[in-house]
């Protein structure tokens, strides 16, 4: 390996067409920088991979192939990727666009006030519609679902998924090795069953994050062997006994994507979609952007509508409760009437 591929930061370095800054993050497979693409006079972000990954038998070729396939996607909810390739000393980027904002991991730890049930479920459906997108148009899945791989932009909170396609590779079975993040991994990916890792194994991720926003603490804790034994073996707590103030029917949802068996667990990301779309229009109507939850990481409140709300939303059930007030009305008046007669 060549002192240039071992180089630490790489700030300030001209690489394969591109001007580095400065470093913006580090993720399973590689460091991420701020750059500017000289040709085109553009910021990007640039991906550079772990030595340790491009020394692994084949990993560089499907690297590069999974991110020039990951280059022909075109979604607004999907981070572009833009170039892909090696430059001298034996280093291999990955050119994305740059999305200004910050991830859902930083807004989860730093910014919880900003969660509310409105904010989950605007970002799980783009999300949803990103990986529905992905899967029906070239068969991709992700692998690596995680508040950290989620970018909202500033300005308007448009969700950007990050990481689509690298992902996938280093969750195969090629590397011998579990490169997804342990906190969300499904179990069949765990086990390395390859006929049952899929889009449902992207939706336990999902759901294990979806779960932790709505709990305000992920269903299970511990270190790496922990979290892969509990993965494998222990049902999580329901979530609405984590959350009570959750709504039943998406509380509900949310377990069941959460299965062991991933033949128990929604089959599709249109699935997926329909109900949080149904979800957000049933609890939050119009364009309402939903109550902050002001509480501490660990104590969040994703507060279900009063049961009178629901209620007085059908106009047959309106016509129902004036037709029993009316009754009631009716009967204290008669029994006021019986009681002014007995005393006469």
């Amino acid at each position: 390996m060549s002192a240039v591929a071992e180089q630490k930061d790489f700030s300030g370095v001209n690489l394969a067409g591109f001007r580095i800054k400065t470093e913006l993050g580090r993720g399973n497979n590689g460091v991420v920088y701020l750059a500017r693409q000289l040709a085109l006079d553009r910021e990007v972000a640039l991906k550079i991979l772990l030595p340790e990954l491009a020394a692994e038998p084949g990993y560089v070729q499907s690297f590069l192939h999974e991110a020039r396939l990951a280059a022909r996607l075109d979604h607004p909810n999907i981070v572009q990727a833009l170039d892909a390739g090696e430059a001298p000393g034996g280093i291999y980027f990955f050119a994305m666009e740059y999305v200004p904002g910050t991830t859902l991991e930083e807004i989860r730890i730093h910014q919880p006030e900003r969660i509310s049930l409105r904010f989950i479920l605007d970002v799980s459906i783009q999300l949803a519609d990103a990986l529905d997108y992905a899967w029906n148009s070239h068969r991709m899945i992700h692998g690596d679902i995680k508040p950290g791989n989620l970018l909202i932009r500033e300005g308007d909170g448009v969700v950007k998924l990050a990481d689509l396609g690298l992902a996938r590779v280093s969750g195969s079975a090629n590397s011998g090795e579990i490169m997804a993040t342990p906190m969300y991994v499904a179990p069949e990916v765990i086990e390395a069953r390859q006929e049952k890792i899929g889009v449902v194994s992207d939706i336990y991720s999902f759901a294990v994050m979806l779960y932790e926003l709505a709990a305000g603490t992920a269903p299970f804790h511990g270190d790496t062997e922990t979290l892969l034994h509990h993965h494998l073996e222990t049902p999580p707590e329901p979530l609405l006994h984590s959350n009570p103030d959750l709504d039943p029917e998406f509380a509900l949802f949310i377990d069941r994507m959460l299965e062991k068996d991933p033949d128990r667990r929604p089959q599709s990301w249109f699935e997926v979609r329909q109900f949080l779309e149904r979800t957000r229009a049933r609890l939050c109507p119009g364009n309402d952007s939903g109550t902050p939850l002001r509480r501490s990481p660990g104590q969040v409140r994703v507060l279900r509508p009063r049961w009178w709300e629901g209620v007085l939303r059908h106009p047959f059930q309106k016509l129902l409760i004036l037709l029993l007030l009316l009754l009631f009305v009716g009967m204290v008046a008669l029994l006021l009437y019986i009681t002014v007669l007995a005393f006469q």
